[in-house]
C-alpha cells in the first residue's frame, strides 16, 4: 500500500511483512521514533491549557506511535492487532487539521473539517481490519478500499503542504516565512523520501528505518512549529469582513474586556517580556481563540502583538517625556516589556515615526521652551518635527 494511506508512518500491513527484515539500525530508530512519539503524546496530554493545534497533534503523536509499533505486532493476538490498526490511522488526516490550525490560527479546523479528517480514519481502519486476516489483502474489497483510501490520504497530504502557501506574501515577518519554508521542505522531504523507498526494489527492505527517521523528525519540527506559533499567534479567521470596533455585544463580552483591561491597564501584563497569548488567556479563564476574537473583533485590535506593543509603546512614551526621569532608553526598553534594544527600537519607530532616543529629545526640548518663552523657537519646532 503506498505512503500515502498514512502520510510519514508507516503501514501496519505492510510493516507487519516487513517485520522479520527490519534489524540492526532500522529497529533502533523505530525504538526511539516510538520513545518520542509517546513522550510527545505525554507532553501534550499534561500541558495546560491547549490550543486547538496541540490537542489535535496529540492524537496523532499517540497515532504515530502505534502505526511505528506495526513491524512488531506479526504474532501478536487478534485484539492487539486491531487496536493497532484502529489507533494508527490518526497520521495524514489528523496532520492535515495540525496544519490547517497551525497556518490558519484557532479555529482553523471546523467541524466539516474534523468529521472529513474522522471518515479517513474511518477509511484506514477498514482497510486495515480488511487486510489482517490471511490473503485478505488481495480481496477485491481490500483492493477497492486501498484505491479509495490512496487517493483519499493523498488529497489530504497534498492539502497538508498547501496550508504553509496559503497566505504568503513579501509583508509576511522574516520568522513566519522562514517557518513556512522549513515546514514546506521537510513535510515534502519526508513524504517523498518514504514513498520513493518504498517503491524501489533496490532499497524498499530500508523503509521501516527511513518512516522511522522522518517520523522522529516531523515530531520534533511540529513540536518547535507550535512553540513559535504561542510566541506569535495568528489572528483568529473571522466571517465578518472586518473586525468590530464599536464595543462589546454582550454583558460576557463586557466582562471579559474589563478583566482584559484590568491585566494590562491595572497590572500591567503587557510588562512582561515572555508573555504569550496562551498565558493571558489562561489568566482570564477563557479559551485562547475566544481571547483572540475578544482582541480582534471588541477591541478592535489587529492581533494579540499590535495590542501588547501599543501598550508598550505608551508607557515607553510616558515615561521618555518626564523631564526628570534619568533611566536610558536601554533599561526603559526592558521596564516597558521588551527583551532587547533592537525590537524596542523597530516597534517605536513603526509606531511614533522616530526613535526613542529623538522622541525624548523632543519632548524635552519642548519641555525648555515651555519654560522659556525666549527660547530659540526654530530650534523646538526642528525637535518637535521628531514626533509627527
Amino acid at each position: 500500500m503506498a505512503l500515502a494511506a498514512t502520510g510519514p508512518v508507516a503501514d501496519p500491513v505492510d510493516g507487519t511483512r516487513e517485520g522479520d527484515a527490519m534489524h540492526g539500525w532500522q529497529a533502533v530508530a523505530t525504538a526511539v521514533a516510538v520513545a518520542v512519539a509517546t513522550l510527545s503524546l505525554l507532553v501534550l496530554l499534561w500541558q495546560r491549557p491547549k490550543r486547538d493545534a496541540e490537542v489535535v497533534f496529540a492524537v496523532v503523536s499517540g497515532s504515530m506511535a502505534l502505526s511505528l509499533m506495526s513491524p512488531w505486532m506479526g504474532d501478536a493476538p487478534a485484539w492487539m492487532r486491531w487496536a493497532v490498526a484502529i489507533g494508527g490511522s490518526a497520521t495524514c488526516n489528523g496532520f492535515w487539521l495540525v496544519s490547517r490550525a497551525l497556518f490558519r490560527g484557532e479555529g482553523g479546523g471546523r467541524r466539516v473539517h474534523v468529521l472529513v479528517a474522522v471518515g479517513v480514519a474511518l477509511l484506514i481502519a477498514a482497510y486495515r481490519g480488511a487486510t489482517l486476516g490471511a490473503h485478505a489483502a488481495s480481496s477485491p474489497w481490500a483492493s477497492a478500499l486501498d484505491s479509495l483510501l490512496t487517493l483519499a490520504s493523498s488529497s489530504l497530504l497534498v492539502l497538508s503542504f498547501l496550508e504553509a502557501v496559503r497566505g504568503w506574501s513579501s509583508s509576511l515577518p522574516p520568522a513566519e516565512r522562514r517557518l513556512r519554508v522549513a515546514f514546506m521542505v521537510m513535510f515534502a522531504g519526508c513524504v517523498l523520501s518514504t514513498t520513493l523507498v518504498g517503491a524501489v526494489p533496490a532499497v524498499a527492505g530500508l523503509r521501516s528505518g527511513v518512516v522511522a527517521l522522518c517520523a522522529f523528525a516531523m515530531l520534533l519540527f511540529t513540536h518547535a512549529a507550535l512553540r513559535y506559533r504561542g510566541r506569535a499567534p495568528l489572528a483568529v479567521a473571522s466571517p465578518a469582513s472586518s473586525p468590530r470596533v464599536e464595543g462589546p455585544a454582550s454583558d460576557e463580552e463586557a466582562r471579559l474586556l474589563h478583566a482584559l483591561r484590568h491585566q494590562m491597564e491595572v497590572l500591567h501584563a503587557y510588562r512582561e517580556p515572555e508573555l504569550k497569548v496562551l498565558d493571558l488567556a489562561h489568566r482570564l479563564g477563557i479559551a485562547e481563540h475566544r481571547l483572540s476574537r475578544l482582541i480582534t473583533q471588541v477591541k478592535g485590535e489587529r492581533n494579540f502583538n499590535q495590542m501588547i506593543n501599543r501598550y508598550r509603546i505608551e508607557d515607553a512614551c510616558r515615561r521618555l517625556a518626564d523631564p526628570a526621569a534619568t533611566p536610558s532608553v536601554l533599561e526603559i526598553s526592558g521596564a516597558v516589556g521588551f527583551a532587547s534594544l533592537g525590537p524596542f527600537n523597530r516597534a517605536f519607530k513603526a509606531a511614533m515615526g522616530c526613535t526613542p532616543t529623538a522622541y525624548r529629545a523632543a519632548c524635552r526640548a519642548q519641555a525648555a521652551a515651555s519654560a522659556d518663552p525666549g527660547a530659540d523657537d526654530s530650534t523646538a519646532r526642528a525637535l518637535s518635527s521628531a514626533l509627527r
